[in-house]
């Protein structure tokens, strides 16, 4: 399962207005930083959660696909995409750091369970698999929606 960082409340439809279901993106530059080689292990099928300005974990998506748009901004190269669909909701939201330190979730680039600068994507593997959460069937866990995707 990954977290993918976007506190800053990227709007995707506006940047991205020909490309349906964006859920995220990434630029070249950003890609270079080795705080964000988890994007490597993204792929169709990956459970994602996409935390806004709230910090909150609310929203799970089931990735689609991982594209380059071929869209290059100046000063940070081409830009990356990820497109997925819901999956399921976690109601109430809950706080990421609680959530994550509740689940002693792991991981060196989230200090305290936070982002760190200059950090978007991180694969937190199985921590979260007893996760329960409502789907369109349901409750069912993150675990077996991994399994569901994969």
């Amino acid at each position: 399962m990954f977290l993918l960082n976007n506190i800053r409340d990227r709007d995707y439809r506006k940047h991205y207005p020909n490309i349906n279901n964006v859920i995220f993106d990434i630029s070249e530059q950003q890609l270079l930083n080795a705080r964000n080689s988890d994007w490597g292990k993204l792929r169709k099928g990956s459970i994602a959660c996409v935390v806004k300005s709230t910090k909150k974990v609310a929203t799970f998506f089931v990735v689609d696909s991982v594209i380059k748009t071929g869209i290059k901004d100046d000063s940070l190269g081409e830009l990356s995409v990820v497109i997925g669909s819901v999956v399921a909701k976690l109601s109430p939201s809950k706080d990421m750091t609680g959530l994550l330190n509740s689940y002693k979730v792991t991981h060196n680039y989230l200090p305290n369970n936070k982002f760190s600068i200059g950090f978007n994507i991180a694969s937190i593997g199985d921590s979260l698999n007893n996760l329960s959460v409502k789907a369109r069937n349901g409750n069912t866990t993150i675990g077996l929606l991994s399994e569901q995707s994969s």
